[in-house]
């Protein structure tokens, strides 16, 4: 029995530690035997979207988890969470559980534990680790960066010393030869690495598309190549109309399916050569360069159609959505990406303005 250094009625204490637990910053859910639930505080709560009305409702554990798909932030696809949770359950069912892992799909890493009551009920505890998550990265991205300038510092040294050994006997300069081999597929692994890690710079980790970073890169580098060039290029601004919508009425699992699919579509529409970008939420931008006015906005049209006529299976169920886009020329006066930019997002407020569904292009649309 716990003892407390201020004797009072025992639901004055048990109304102050239900107080105190509210105010911690872990998740806790404490179940009975049957893995019904008893407790749990604000924060558990606050981190699942669950309702108030969870205790007056006497709902198990494996109810509460089955109530959350529909919104559940899991990496795990929809449709693989039953069994997920049938898995979970019966570990909590087993008994204590070691801390363990859980990554949600928006970055956030929870640390889960399972504790076994005397009883035969548990205590559940998830703690918001994310912090410490990035912290690990970016200290891992570091050393690995420190590496990389050594090894490519020091590799040269390496070919100046195993070259005076070739001149060696017949078994240095073999054992040279081997070791000069062994040299080149490192360096060919680092190289492979280094480009990883600068995919992963430059990538959406979502959608796969470029992100805002990558896309401003390569199109300030077009844009630089066409002044030289004077070579025509269109740029378009898109986003998903009543996005919103989707993600209050499917959750945000069948929101990033539709996001994924309409880069998959977008990406077997656009030719080779041309920009694919997710500048944020919802939002893409596309850069076509070599291209005159009129096919721009033929282009522009044909993607406004397909997209409407495209549907994601999510589940048993179908979303459904349409694009705006905003269209602007690249014009000889334009040195900076963000200004052609600028032009195109004014163009796309206009075609949502204007009821959404549709190309509005930037007026006027000057030929290159």
């Amino acid at each position: 029995m716990p003892q407390f250094l201020i004797v009072e009625p025992a639901e004055a204490t048990l109304t102050a530690l239900a107080e105190a637990l509210d105010q911690v910053d872990i998740g806790i859910l404490l179940l009975d035997r049957d893995l019904r639930i008893r407790f749990l505080n604000r924060r558990q709560m606050e981190m699942f979207g669950l309702p108030t009305e969870l205790l007056q409702a006497g709902m198990t554990f494996r109810e509460m988890m089955d109530r959350n798909i529909s919104n559940s932030r899991n990496v795990i696809p929809a449709e693989d969470l039953p069994a997920y949770h049938e898995k979970r359950e019966a570990e909590v069912r087993a008994g204590t559980i070691a801390p363990t892992h859980i990554d949600l799909n928006d970055g956030t890493r929870l640390l889960f534990a399972c504790q076994a009551c005397p009883d035969g009920g548990r205590i559940l505890t998830y703690a918001d680790v994310s912090r410490e998550l990035r912290m690990e990265e970016l200290h891992a991205m570091e050393q690995i960066n420190a590496e990389l300038r050594f090894n490519n510092e020091t590799m040269e040294d390496h070919a100046a010393r195993l070259a005076s050994l070739a001149e060696a006997t017949d078994e240095s300069a073999r054992k040279v030869e081997e070791a000069k081999k062994a040299l080149e597929r490192e360096i060919v692994e680092r190289r492979q690495l280094e480009a990883r890690l600068r995919q992963m710079a430059t990538t959406d980790g979502l959608t796969g598309a470029l992100n805002r970073s990558g896309f401003l890169a390569l199109c300030q580098n077009e844009l630089d190549q066409r002044a030289e060039a004077d070579r025509g290029m269109a740029l378009m601004m898109l986003d998903v109309d009543h996005f919103k919508l989707i993600n209050d009425r499917y959750g945000h699992a069948g929101g990033d399916l539709a996001l994924k699919q309409l880069v998959s579509a977008l990406g077997s529409r656009i030719r080779r050569g041309d920009l694919l970008g997710r500048l944020g939420g919802e939002e893409f931008a596309i850069l076509l360069p070599k291209i005159a006015p009129p096919e721009a906005e033929r282009f522009a049209e044909r993607l406004v159609t397909h997209i409407a006529a495209s549907s994601v299976t999510y589940g048993t169920r179908v979303i459904e959505m349409t694009i705006s886009i905003g269209l602007t020329m690249a014009t000889g006066t334009d040195r900076s990406i963000e200004r052609v930019i600028a032009r195109a997002d004014d163009a796309l407020y206009r075609a949502k303005e204007s009821g959404r569904n549709r190309v509005v292009k930037d007026v006027p649309v000057e030929a290159a």
